[in-house]
């Protein structure tokens, strides 16, 4: 049905955007309006196919005691061999499976009952690799988290403490992952959010280069800063399952002209090869600031010395610039976001009109907004009123110093390492005081879009503890391969869950 457009309505546009039009103008826009919509009507015969019918079901708490899981699903694969055969996958709830609700953790798009109508890039190829989706896994808000307040819908528990946190924001995915649950989950990592379960759960877990794996399908946070990624019971694992999502993808221009390496085949190779011959620079910005979990990275990093690695102290150029990077960065771009309604306007990447719908019908629902997205959203809208986004566009000259200061410690060296979170998993009824300082060492590596790998390496207090392997842009090969050769010689007894 035809709505018009009145003069009311082309007044109340004007005044959005403080524009000043008198009754004659407005009149005459109204009607240009009419007759370009008419036009665009012919659009949705471009709407999505008919959602496909899949089984989910809510979880029961008796059968998922930790909060690993906002909804449970039966979605078998597309091939029926693969090299991800019989693999069970979980799915971070930000990341659409057809058929299966997304609420990416928040009440505003359950309340929505939001239901993919296509599968994510990342998803598809998982299920044509032969794998079986079995649940869309918890999340903080739209993965903006680092307390009990932004993980609405459940608490996650760590595994190995229950009082404890597993990590923001991939936490359900970190938790099956590490309760061995399934064989691979697909995760988010904007700061950390992939790294931070891994270490603290006791995963291998990877945020791959930026540009490598399809966001088609995926409810973003920050653009520059966002990574579609994986945690696995094994680098083994990780590495099968990057091979499967990675590469190019037509509805996603950032992995134009991208071509995956041989994942899995790196990762055999270390297993059957000789000892190590890795070069592994030690930056001196990463270590410092949790002396008892740096002791005991520094210890794992000396056992592959003694196999062969080479360890040599560099510096990172510029590493100053990550944290105002990161911060004129993520905040304008995720306030642009959900003020489109989800909508990209800034590359050709497809969207989902259902999803920008639902975001429009709830969005101005106070009682749906969490007070950290509130706070994240208004924060966008002063850097954009107070500062015309100038230091956005500053952030993004931080963010190309950093990233070659990054490759110039990369100089002659093949992988970069470090502690991979400089803190053990906080309880929740204790507060984060240096929330930056958690994410010193992982969220530079976001703002350069370098490949980083975490795996675990002992423990403090009977928590893990991670270790960071950082490569190369696109030579993420290289990082699975120094954590598959740490992951081969680790002997430390792992944790008991509890």
């Amino acid at each position: 049905m035809e709505e018009s457009v009145s003069t009311e309505d082309v007044r109340r546009y004007a005044a959005a955007i403080d524009a000043s039009i008198d009754e004659g103008t407005a009149s005459a826009i109204a009607e240009q309006f009419v007759e370009q919509d008419a036009v665009l009507e012919s659009l949705a015969e471009l709407a999505d196919p008919d959602t496909p019918d899949r089984d989910y079901w809510k979880p029961e708490s008796e059968d998922d005691p930790l909060g690993a899981y906002l909804t449970r699903c039966d979605v078998g694969p597309i091939s029926g061999s693969g090299p991800l055969s019989g693999m069970r996958v979980a799915v971070k709830d930000n990341i659409a499976v057809a058929g299966v609700p997304m609420t990416c953790g928040s009440p505003l798009l359950e309340e929505q009952s939001f239901v993919p109508s296509t599968d994510a890039t990342a998803v598809r190829r998982l299920l044509e690799g032969g794998a079986r989706i079995v649940g869309k896994t918890n999340m903080d808000e739209f993965a903006f988290g680092g307390d009990r307040s932004t993980m609405r819908l459940r608490l996650a528990h760590n595994p190995h403490d229950h009082e404890r946190m597993p990590g923001s924001s991939s936490a359900g995915s970190g938790i099956v992952a590490a309760t061995g649950e399934v064989d691979l989950a697909l995760g988010t990592d904007t700061g950390g959010s992939i790294r931070f379960p891994a270490a603290w759960s006791g995963v291998p877990g990877i945020k791959p280069t930026r540009g490598l794996v399809s966001h088609h399908g995926f409810v973003q946070y920050a653009k520059t800063l966002d990574n579609v990624g994986l945690l696995a019971p094994t680098v083994e694992n990780l590495a099968l399952g990057l091979d499967a999502i990675a590469g190019e993808d037509p509805f996603d221009e950032r992995t134009r002209g991208r071509t995956p390496q041989s994942y899995a085949d790196a990762v055999d190779d270390v297993q059957s090869g000789p000892e190590s011959g890795l070069t592994i620079g030690l930056p001196e910005e990463l270590f410092g600031n949790a002396p008892k979990l740096d002791e005991v990275t520094r210890a794992a990093l000396e056992q592959l010395e003694d196999e062969g690695a080479e360890l040599r102290q560099v510096s990172i150029p510029d590493y100053e610039w990550w944290l105002p990077a990161w911060l004129g960065i993520g905040m304008t771009e995720v306030g642009a976001y959900l003020r489109s309604n989800g909508v990209n306007h800034w590359l050709l990447s497809d969207g989902d009109p259902a999803l920008a719908a639902a975001l429009s019908d709830s969005r101005n629902d106070e009682a749906a907004l969490g007070d950290a997205l509130v706070t994240a959203r208004l924060y966008a809208e002063h850097l954009n009123d107070a500062h015309d986004d100038r230091y956005y566009i500053l952030a993004h000259r931080a963010r190309r110093r950093l990233a070659k200061g990054i490759d110039e410690a990369l100089t002659n060296i093949d992988v970069l390492a470090s502690t991979t979170v400089p803190m053990l998993a906080p309880r929740w009824d204790e507060e984060i005081e240096d929330v930056f300082g958690a994410l010193s060492n992982t969220g530079p590596f976001n703002v350069s879009g370098h490949p980083g790998v975490s795996v675990p390496c002992g423990t403090v207090e009977e928590l893990p503890v991670g270790l960071q392997f950082v490569a190369p842009h696109f030579d993420d090969a290289t990082a699975l391969a120094a954590a598959a050769r740490w992951s081969s010689t680790y002997d430390w007894e792992r944790p008991a869950y509890r």
